[in-house]
């Protein structure tokens, strides 16, 4: 079942969430260095393992969130990088 997210940080292009990336955007919308959230790109992808990677955008990251079936791309905007980063991986539990 598709989860919405709106207002705050988050751009208005799209407000659909896959459940893997929920409580990653509500911690992002709460933290403090964080500047925007871009939801992005959602793609249906079979079944797998949960994971996060980042790579390194203008500004912020791209992060790919996988969950058991589908995966979504979002942009973090932010002047700390790194303190992202790690609190994006202490609560999604998994290193990538």
């Amino acid at each position: 079942m598709p989860l919405h997210r709106a207002g705050g940080k988050l751009t208005r292009n799209h407000t659909t969430v896959i459940d893997a990336a929920a409580p990653l955007i509500d911690h992002l919308q709460e933290s403090d260095v964080v500047s925007k959230i871009s939801l992005g790109l959602i793609k249906n992808i079979g079944k797998g393992l949960p994971g996060l990677k980042f790579h390194a955008v203008t500004g912020g990251w791209r992060v790919v969130i996988r969950g058991n079936t589908s995966l979504q791309e979002i942009v973090v905007y932010t002047e700390h990088p790194e303190a992202v980063r790690r609190g994006l991986l202490r609560l999604g539990g998994v290193k990538r």
